[in-house]
């Protein structure tokens, strides 16, 4: 007997694991088809519902029209079919796109398009083939997720479910939506295209061989009555996503969506959001695997969809005509308020000259102050534009004008700080229920944070309680008592900014630790040691290391949680880090941003050569010097710690910008007691 050649038995162990590799694709499919064939085996259908084509501009925003019937159309649509939870899904994360808010739903995280290059997803091309389908120009999709500073896996839905998913829709409607049916690969396993009529039938017919299945409904009122039927005819083991189907046009969305089959019908939300009503779109891939009884892949951030008792569609549409209107009015109401500044010193100079003059510089510092609080109130009464507005100006500059009459010179920022701090930490502890409607809050039209503090209050919260607190220590020197005071302060506003059940804001925790670093510093007497000035070097650390024990103890299920705390290793961790930093190198250079933030810089830097003169009227005071100083560090160190950093450096610089104008306004020169 001859032993066979080295050549023959390659060739018979190829043979034999060609076999194997076949007989365990036999029983993988098999399994697969037997799992999606069997009568009380789970499935998921995801049902998009086009919108009208006569959509109007939200109420309130500028050039809107009376009502946004098109968007209450299909709220109301939703709300009308009673097996429905309600709500609205953010689609993106910072400028919205359809295809991106579609791609987000595969992967079950996002970033901004900031973040990706090129920014813009590429152009895909549904080809039907004889498998099923496949989009020309995945490949560009992959690569540009891959190149992202995250982990982004576009097509992890149907790739993670046995045998892929299917698509149903109708002639002549374009199939953008069909990207929530594709793999990793770009492949849609089953298509059916056919007319209107019959797009019910076809879906039933799908969902007897794939466990998950997206369909577009037709347009008009056709589409309701498909979803009518689709509802009537699911079983206990379906459940039923119903979105309106992303938009193609620009400006941020909020769109209706409706959910059968988690429980008895309510309001959706989601750990994501925290947010009564609203949930993310990247929250739809582990609802559904979750139903499916399918592990959710690591490289997942969103959070299953909850129910909350209470289903209203007029909260849900009065809440997203609010958030619509933030951002046209946000600097319209600045500008009013600065323009009213403006008004009030040219009266004040015609009826007391220099006097008036420097009334005027300290009631218009003061107003900047109550500022924060005055956006509480019109964030709770949800005015008219011109009604708001008017709030913002007359309200903020009539109480700068009491608070100057009420406490002596240079005490007065304390009143307007620790009411806005105090009025903040409070809606926190709420659940930020007009903090995220406020004209300075998080907007969460913009799928970014839906709870909490944004950048804006970030900075200026504690920019704002620094000068206060100064202004309320001026003429008590430097003490460790003092010190403490700051401290201590600090410390309570960290936690409130930072713990995943109140500001959820990480990069806060750290501008507020430096910030307060810098005042206690200066506030403790003698000369400074090595080890105290180490210890306000560590201080940003000690306080995010601080947070964590905070967030962990309490059963915080914040953004810091789920991305940091959680992190798969370092190299998760330098990920966070290069993203950040890119998207911050990003915002610095677009636009005038570059102008702005030179410019605050250079104010910074003329503060510290010339805070002699800065800090004359209170006779280089070491509170007020702290407090500024304090001021001046929450904008460098913040634009540091943040992803928006140059925001943060010009809120907190302006800030400090005021208190300085409202030294400069000191009563005393005026009857001629000071230089």
């Amino acid at each position: 007997m001859r032993f066979p050649t080295a050549r023959f038995a390659r060739s018979t162990v190829a043979a034999a694991a060609l076999l194997v590799a076949a007989a365990y694709s036999f029983m993988l499919t098999g399994s697969a088809n037997a799992v999606a064939g069997e009568p009380g085996a789970r499935r998921v259908l995801i049902v998009f519902l086009p919108g009208q084509l006569n959509e109007a501009p939200a109420p309130g925003a500028i050039g809107a029209a009376p009502k946004r019937r098109a968007e209450r159309t299909v709220t109301e649509q939703l709300a009308a079919h009673s097996q429905l939870s309600i709500g609205l899904s953010s689609p993106v994360q910072g400028r919205y796109r359809a295809a991106q808010a579609l791609l987000d739903i595969t992967q079950g995280t996002r970033v901004s398009l900031s973040s990706y290059n090129p920014e813009l997803p590429p152009p895909l091309l549904l080809v039907p083939d004889q498998r099923g389908a496949y989009f020309r120009g995945w490949m560009a999709v992959d690569r540009r997720a891959r190149d992202a500073p995250a982990e982004l896996v576009p097509g992890l839905l149907a790739a993670s479910i046995d045998g892929g998913a299917a698509y149903a829709g109708v002639d002549g409607q374009l199939q953008q939506d069909a990207i929530v049916a594709a793999d990793r690969a770009g492949r849609i396993e089953r298509l059916s295209i056919g007319p209107a009529a019959t797009l019910p039938a076809r879906v039933q017919a799908l969902l007897s061989e794939r466990r998950l299945v997206v369909a577009t409904l037709a347009g008009d009122g056709v589409g309701d009555r498909q979803l009518s039927r689709l509802l009537a005819e699911r079983g206990s083991n379906e459940l039923l996503i119903v979105m309106r189907s992303p938009p193609n046009k620009s400006g941020a969305q909020l769109l209706p969506i409706g959910i059968a089959g988690l429980g008895a019908p309510g309001t959706l939300t989601s750990s994501t959001t925290q947010l009564d009503g609203v949930i993310a779109g990247i929250d739809l891939l582990p609802t559904a695997l979750d139903w499916l009884k399918v592990k959710v892949p690591g490289a997942v951030s969103g959070q299953p969809v909850e129910l909350v008792p209470g289903r209203s569609a007029e909260q849900l549409l009065t809440l997203k005509g609010r958030l619509q209107v933030v951002s046209d009015r946000r600097f319209i109401a600045l500008w009013s308020l600065l323009g009213g500044w403006l008004i009030l010193t040219l009266a004040a100079m015609l009826i007391a000259d220099r006097s008036g003059m420097r009334w005027a510089m300290r009631c218009g510092a003061l107003a900047i102050f109550w500022l924060p609080s005055v956006l509480l109130l019109t964030a709770a009464l949800a005015p008219s534009i011109f009604v708001e507005v008017l709030i913002v100006a007359l309200g903020s500059i009539a109480l700068g004008v009491a608070s100057d009459q009420l406490v002596a010179w240079p005490r007065a920022p304390a009143l307007p700080a620790f009411v806005s701090v105090g009025a903040y930490i409070a809606d926190l502890a709420f659940g930020s229920p007009l903090i995220i409607r406020s004209l300075i809050g998080p907007n969460p039209l913009f799928g970014s944070r839906f709870y909490g503090v944004g950048n804006e209050l970030e900075s200026a919260l504690p920019a704002i309680l620094l000068i206060g607190l100064g202004a309320l220590w001026f003429g008590r020197g430097c003490s460790r008592q003092a010190a403490a005071v700051f401290a201590g302060c600090g410390l309570v506003l960290g936690v409130a900014l930072g713990a995943a059940q109140l500001g959820a804001d990480v990069g806060g925790v750290m501008t507020v630790a430096a910030g307060f670093g810098v005042a206690v510093l200066l506030m403790l007497p003698g000369r400074l040691s090595k080890q105290t000035i180490a210890l306000v070097v560590i201080a940003p650390f000690a306080a995010l290391a601080l947070l964590a024990v905070v967030d962990l103890v309490s059963g915080g299920d914040s953004h810091f949680t789920r991305t940091v705390l959680r992190a798969d290793g370092s190299g998760a961790w330098w990920e966070i880090f290069v993203r950040r930093f890119e998207l911050a190198g990003r915002g610095l250079i677009r636009g005038l941003m570059p102008v702005a933030a030179l410019i605050a810089l250079l104010t910074v830097a003329l503060g510290i050569v010339r805070r002699d003169r800065l800090l004359a009227p209170v006779s280089d005071d070491p509170g007020w010097r702290a407090g500024m100083a304090g001021a001046a560090a929450v904008g460098v160190f913040g634009a540091l710690f943040n992803d928006s950093g140059p925001m943060l450096l010009l809120f907190a610089v302006f800030i400090a910008l005021c208190g300085a104008i409202y030294l400069r306004g000191d009563p005393r020169q005026a009857d001629g007691r000071s230089r």
